[in-house]
Parts: C-alpha cells; structure tokens; sequence
C-alpha cells in the first residue's frame, strides 16, 4: 500500500480548487451547490469512466452518461481559498475543508446555523492510499466512538452499520441471510454519516466493485478508523450536509433523480410465482387463480407472471412465448383486463446459446464480449448465455423492439428485469461504452440501470398518456428514477421476516423507498399458517407488496405456491391484513407523490423522524410510514402482543385498532392478534384514509375517511393528502388535488381547514368525509375548505 503523502500547488479554480498529489495525480474540488461539495482524487489520465450515470441533478441523464465535470443543474456557492501551513482551506456553502500535507490528508467541518462544527477527519497517518499496485484506491478517515454509519442501500443486519465490512457487488443472492449475508442485489456507495451533532452523505460515485469497512478493521498504528476501497484507481466523492439524517437523505435521493411515481395500481396487493407460469397447464392455471381471488374476495391489484411463459424446459428464452403453455395468451389478457388486474411480465438480460435470437444479435455486436470480440459466455440459470450490452444504442433499441412486440402488445401491462445483476466473471469482458468501451466488469450495475431505463421508455412510448410502471432486482443509485425494487430472493424464516424489514429501510435512507419483500418468502419451506399471516402483516405497509415464492423442493406443479388461501385456517387474518393495507393505501399514495417531488422516503427508522430521542437509534422491529404512522409488525413466533418503544415529541400516540391513547417516551405492550399488526399514529396527524376495502381495485377506494388522532382538551395538528387519477401525467398539468390539512381542537369543537395546495381538481365536498376521530364524543366537527 503507498499512501499519499503530498499535496501541493494548490490554485484556485472559479468554483473550487486545483492541486497535485504524488505520481502525478491530482486533488480537484468543487463547491457544487450550497449542500454538496465533489472531491475528486485521480490519475493524471483522469478516473477510469469520465462520465457518471447516477449522478442526475437534473432528473437523469444522457443515455451515454453525464460528464462528471458538467456544472449543469448545479448552484455553486462562492468560494474561498486561503493558503496555510504548506496546506490549503476551501470554504463553500456549507462546507470548509482542511488540506493537509505529509501525508495528505483532508478535515472536512459543517457549517449548522452560525457555527462550524467538525464532521469528519481523515486519518492522521493518511488519507488516500493505493493498493493493488495502483489498480485500486483507499480512502482511510478517523471513527470516533459514537459515530452512527447509515445507508449502503441492499444491506442486511442493523440499520446503523457501525462495527461491519460490506462489499459493493450485485450477486443474484438466492436465500441470502438475512442478517449477515454480504453482498447482495443492488450497488449503492453511500453511506451517512452522524457524528456529535452533525450529519451529512459521503458518496462515491463509482460502479467498480468496492469495500465499505465501518470499523471491523483495526491496526494498533492508525488509530480507530473507517476505510472506502475501490477496485479502480481514482475517487468521485460527493459530500452532501445536513445537518440532519432528514436532510441528507432528501439531498442525496435528489442528487442521483427524484423518484418515479408509478401508477397507484402498483401499490396495490399483487401475486407471482414461478410455479402457475411454469405448470405445463399455465393459462389455465393462472386463469383459474383469478377466478379463486374473487370467489374468495380477495383485494388484489395486479398478476406478475414469472419466466415461464417463455420457458422450454428449465431453459428461459426471453421474449418468446410458450404456446403449449399459453395456447391464447390474448384471450388471457382480455380476461384479466376484465377483472380490473394489470399484468407484468418477468424479463431477463441473457440469451441462452441456443436462443432463437443469439446468432442475430451476436452479429450485431449486441452482447458484453471478451478480448478478442466474441461473446462472453457465463453460466445463467440452466445452461450457458450472454449478457445484452446495454451500452450499446442498438440493443437498446432491440430491446425495447421485442419488448414492445413480445410482451407489451401481446397484452402484458408492464416489465419486470429480473436476474440483472450481470456476474461477469471474465477479467477481459469489454463494454460497447456508447462508442467509449471499458472493463464490463467495472460496471456491472449500470446495465441493471439501463436495461431498468428501457423498459420504462418503451413502456412510456406505447402508451405516451399513462405513467410507466417497471421493477429491477439489481442496479445502483439512480434506479428510483424508473421502477421500483424488493428484497431479492429471500428464505422462507421468521429470522428474515425480522431482519428484511431494516434492509428495506437501509433502501429507503439510500433513495430507493418503493420497496418490499417476497411475501411468504421466495425460497426455502413452505410458511407455516402463523409466519404466512406475519409475512403479509409485515407487507401491509410496505410501498411494495408482492406474494412471490418457488418452492422446488415441496412439490412439482402449481400446487407449491404460496398463496393467500395455503392456510384456510389464517385466511380471514390474512384478508385482515390486506384491508388494512388498502386502508392506508391512500397516504401511502401520497407520500410516494412527496418523495417524487422533494426526495422524501415513504418508509423510514424512526430515528429519522425522531433524531433528538436516543432511544429512537435503539435497533427496532419497528417503522415509519411518513412522519406520523409507526407500524411495529410481529415477527415472534407464537406472540400475540407486541412489545413497543414510543417515541418522544408528540402528546401522545393513538392505537389505530383500539383507539387507545399511550404516552410518548414509553414502551407500551399492546395486543397483536393474528390479522392486526400494532400500528400507532402520532397525536395531531391528519390522515385521509380509503372509507371502503373494495376487493376489485382497491388501489381506487376513495379516500374519505379523514382520520384525527385527537387527544387531550387541547391542541393542533396537521396532515396532507394528495390525489389524481391515477394512472395519467395529467398531475404534471394540475389534474390533481394537493391538499394541506390543518386542525384544532377544544373541548367542544374542532375546527378542520382544508387548504389546497396545487392542483385544480375539485375539492371533495365537506359531507363527503367520514369522521373517524378516537375520544371525539360530543364536540361538533366544522370543515372549511380554501381554494
């Protein structure tokens, strides 16, 4: 390893400043905006990818990429650099950053209020070194004690990563475990950073392969430290302030793209399993389990269709269609569109070598290649086949031919890229690079986020007036701006129903809060009654919630799918949970609309929205769904009480199911019978909730029940409510309703003002709200409305 030991030469550039570095490499920092400050450690060729594909302040970015150094979308503070010591300071914005020398190294402060607090420190025996023989770069900084480490994304265990190593690398992670299992599907190099009062992003804008060390490594001649490592020689550091964790998460959801908001169907329930589209029989068999939902009543929005429908065999061969299996995939649809259930379809980016298309598109140049120009042959699924190169402008455009003519219009509603984490194994795999080729292996999660890309524009371009709805298992930073994602392929276990809620809400710091996990659990045993009923409880307020499983050791055929009615036993506490789902759907809705706006998650710890209360870091079975619902699912076997910590800040906290009031700052043991998961909304939250759990679209239920967690004689509160039709853009054009919700309450009255806030649709009338207010008794209940 050499560590870099000087820094000098230092020269001011309009928004920053110039310096070299040992070897002839370089120091380049920019101020880019008052929040964000980019420092930029390379060779004197410059990094290894001159462009980034996650970085997108402008929403996204070119297909080829973004130049790294391209200031547009950007607000640069002044400047101000001041030459000290042999080293340098750069004050902008909200940042002031140290430059030491010999070694070099970097002291970064934040400004919060009127102050300059310290944030973080390299390491005092050096900051950056090289190792690999100058093919991989560390970026070593002090841990002080207490320090709280945040995000990485698809990460399994506690929410705060203190004490872990973890590798940046998409693996297809079939049965991972939940609470240990490294690495796993997606590429997210961020991390947040709490130390004393002060929070703030470091962000590596990198999708080489890398090494997040947040304190497992320890050497007796540096110190206590944390330690970045890139398998590529240079850095792209993003500094993003607070000063709080709220604050961070937003910058940095809108640093790589605002999120997408999908179609409300998608938040709906909905089902899949390899096991109906697998059945030789599997028009039939997908027919028939849509006929069973509604004879059971059950609220379903949506059928995902595994791989199967394009099936030989065990071997997959995307973008065709099995007509043994499906001998009228039209008369299927048709069926379907019918029942009010929109359709996906599942999609993978590997052709088998024997696909009908492989000798096309090999001549076409269309696949990742070796050396010497061939087609790089890995092993997928069943047999061996090449990766697409989404790099290249003609399978792009390949793709989104089949995937308009195979899939789309043979009545599918939408894609899912599944199987996208390109494990490319060979060291000479070449990339097309939009005409600039690189490694492939280097940049393994950006085909994950352009093969996610075009599904979303294809899909948009079929149906221009409709939002687009798409989902990918793998990809990096960035992939909020087209679809949403899940947790992989988890095991069917109590142990990962408790531990994929944090990697969920690991996803949701890390700008990716449209997520969800495998109900029932995708692989391993068959769920027990109780765990099935747990596994949809825990999904009941999650933004994703799909049913998905294979289970090829329980039996052959469609009959060893998880399904809502496995267990007729826990079938009503399973409808329960779904009710409850649609119930709230309306202010899932709207935090998806919040987080598509100004980067909010849906989903968060609830030290997110607690940071002043230190028990809110403890490690909980427990979530936000935005800032005034806490959800506590079960995830014991045989409890049926549950156990929960309240934070402090509201008056108090209601139980939604029993309208009981429990003090804030407290834990509270509360009943939690199979079907009614603990769920607690904070005293003065607003909530418009769906009056009605319809089984045939319940994604629509009309959301008019206006929810007052009131309590005391006294006091105010607040909420919000958004609503469109749906499906459309026309929100974009003010054909919605963006309402804020203000109240209060004395002993005798309270007094409701509606307020719009964007949008021209009409305001619901004030009979039309159903008044659910626990402890209102006899006050009188007056609604104003303004706008």
């Amino acid at each position: 390893m050499r560590i870099f030991q000087n820094a000098g030469a230092f020269s001011p550039h309009p928004h920053g400043l110039e310096a070299a570095l040992d070897g002839g490499w370089r120091l380049r920092i920019r101020s880019m905006a008052p929040h964000l400050m980019r420092i930029v450690v390379e060779p004197a060729g410059g990094l290894p990818l001159d462009r980034s594909w996650m970085v997108a302040p402008q929403g996204d970015v070119p297909w080829g990429g973004r130049n790294r150094d391209d200031m547009a979308g950007f607000d640069p503070p002044v400047t101000e650099l001041v030459l000290q010591d042999g080293g340098a300071m750069l004050t902008g914005g909200d940042f002031r950053v140290r430059i030491g020398t010999r070694p070099f190294r970097l002291d970064v402060e934040q400004r919060v209020g009127d102050a300059w607090l310290p944030w973080v420190s390299d390491r005092e025996t050096g900051g950056f070194a090289l190792t690999e023989n100058g093919r991989h770069i560390r970026h070593f900084q002090h841990r002080p004690f207490g320090d709280r480490h945040f995000g990485l994304g698809d990460k399994t265990g506690p929410l705060d990563r203190t004490g872990r190593r973890f590798r940046i690398l998409q693996l297809d992670a079939l049965g991972y475990d939940a609470e240990i299992g490294d690495p796993l599907y997606k590429h997210v190099p961020y991390l947040a950073v709490q130390s004393g009062d002060v929070t703030g992003g470091l962000f590596y804008d990198s999708l080489a392969p890398m090494t997040f060390d947040v304190g497992a490594e320890r050497s007796n001649y540096h110190g206590i430290y944390r330690y970045v490592e890139a398998e590529e020689p240079g850095f792209d550091l993003w500094l993003i302030a607070g000063p709080d964790l709220a604050a961070v998460t937003r910058r940095f959801t809108l640093l790589t793209g605002r999120p997408a908001l999908p179609p409300r169907w998608s938040f709906g329930f909905a089902f899949t399993t390899m096991h109906h589209a697998d059945d030789p029989n599997a028009q039939a068999v997908i027919s028939a389990f849509a006929d069973r939902c509604r004879a059971e009543q059950i609220p379903i929005s949506a059928i995902h269709f595994g791989s199967g429908y394009s099936s030989r065999g065990k071997r997959r061969y995307v973008f065709t269609w099995n007509r043994d299996k499906f001998p009228d995939p039209a008369a299927l649809f048709a069926k379907l569109s019918a029942m009010d259930l929109p359709t996906v379809a599942n999609l993978k980016p590997v052709l088998i070598d024997d696909h009908p298309d492989y000798a096309e598109v090999k001549a076409a140049g269309g696949f990742i290649k070796d050396a010497s120009g061939e087609p790089v042959l890995e092993q997928f699924w069943d047999g061996m086949g090449s990766y697409l190169d989404f790099t290249n402008p003609v399978m792009i455009a390949w793709w989104q031919e089949r995937l308009k003519r195979q899939v789309l219009d043979v009545g599918f509603t939408a894609g899912w890229n599944d199987n996208n984490e390109y494990e490319i194994g060979r060291e000479d795999a070449t990339a097309t690079g939009f005409g600039k080729p690189f490694a492939a292996p280097a940049a393994r999660p950006l085909h994950a986020l352009l093969m996610t890309r075009a599904s979303f524009e294809a899909t948009q371009a079929r149906s221009p007036a409709l939002r687009p709805f798409t989902i990918t298992r793998a990809g990096p930073a960035g992939l909020q701006r087209y679809g949403e994602t899940w947790t992989g392929d988890n095991f069917t276990s109590w142990h990962t129903l408790k531990w994929n809620l944090r990697n969920a809400l690991s996803l949701a710091l890390s700008g990716q809060s449209k997520v969800g996990h495998d109900i029932g659990g995708f692989t391993g045993p068959r769920p027990g009654p109780e765990l099935l009923c747990r596994m949809v409880e825990m999904a009941a307020l999650h933004p994703r919630a799909v049913m998905n499983s294979w289970k090829p050791d329980v039996a052959f055929g469609w009959e060893a799918a998880t399904v809502p009615w496995l267990h007729p036993e826990v079938l009503p506490q399973i409808k329960a949970a779904l009710n409850l789902r649609t119930t709230f759907l309306p202010l899932m809705y709207t935090l998806a609309h919040q987080a598509h706006q100004d980067g909010s998650p849906i989903i968060r710890p609830l030290f997110h929205a607690f940071p002043d209360d230190p028990r809110a870091y403890e490690d909980q079975d427990a979530m936000m769904l935005g800032p005034d619902v806490l959800f506590s699912p079960v995830v014991s076997e045989g409890a049926r009480t549950k156990t929960q910590y309240l934070p402090k800040g509201p008056k108090g906290w209601i139980e939604f199911h029993s309208g009981t009031l429990h003090p804030a700052g407290k834990a509270v043991t509360v009943k939690a019978p199979l079907g009614r998961p603990p769920v607690f909304v904070r005293v003065g939250a607003a909530l418009a909730l769906a009056a009605a759990t319809p089984d045939v679209k319940p994604h629509d239920a009309p959301a008019r029940r206006l929810y007052l967690a009131l309590a005391g004689s006294t006091g105010r509160g607040t909420g919000r409510h958004f609503e469109d039709d749906g499906v459309s853009w026309a929100f974009r054009k003010g054909e919605a309703l963006d309402l804020d919700m203000a109240w209060r309450w004395t002993s005798e009255r309270v007094d409701i003002a509606l307020r719009r806030r964007a949008g021209r649709l009409a305001m619901p009338v004030p009979g039309a709200w159903c008044i659910d207010a626990p402890g209102l008794g006899k006050r009188k209940v007056v609604i104003k409305q303004e706008g």
